[in-house]
C-alpha cells in the first residue's frame, strides 16, 4: 500500500466520520452513550467532532494530492496515536467495562496508526 493511498484513506475516513457527526449528531453520540440534551450541546458536538474531523480529513487529502506525504502521515499518526493512547488509558481505567463501540474505535485507530507507520517507513530513503 502506497503512502499516498494511506493518506487518502485516512482523509476519507476522517471526512466520513466528520460528516456523520455533523449530519446525525444525536445518533452518533448515542454510539458512545452520550446524550445531547440541548441545541447548545448539539452545536458544540457538531463543531468539535464534525468540524475538526472534516477539516482534518480535507487537510490529509490535500497532503495526498499535493505530495506533502511526510507531513500528512505524521499529522495522521499523531492524531490517531492521541486518540488510541487516551482511549486505551480510559479502557484500562474503567477495567474494560465499556460499550463495544469504544473497542471498535480503538481497533480502527490502531489499524490507521499501523498504516501511517508503514507509510512513513516506505518514505524513508
Amino acid at each position: 500500500m502506497s503512502p499516498t493511498l494511506i493518506l487518502t484513506l485516512a482523509g476519507v475516513g476522517f471526512i466520513g466520520f466528520g460528516l456523520a457527526f455533523s449530519v446525525r449528531p444525536t445518533r452518533m453520540a448515542a454510539f458512545t452513550d452520550l446524550t445531547l440534551s440541548s441545541p447548545t450541546a448539539r452545536a458544540d458536538f457538531i463543531a468539535t467532532y464534525g468540524g475538526f474531523q472534516t477539516g482534518f480529513g480535507v487537510f490529509l487529502l490535500a497532503c495526498a494530492t499535493k505530495g506533502w506525504l511526510e507531513p500528512g502521515l505524521w499529522a495522521a499518526l499523531a492524531a490517531l496515536a492521541g486518540f488510541a493512547f487516551l482511549r486505551l488509558l480510559a479502557i484500562l481505567l474503567h477495567r474494560g467495562r465499556l460499550w463495544p463501540s469504544i473497542w471498535f474505535a480503538l481497533g480502527l485507530e490502531l489499524v490507521g496508526l499501523g498504516l501511517c507507520v508503514w507509510g512513513l517507513a516506505r518514505l524513508a530513503p
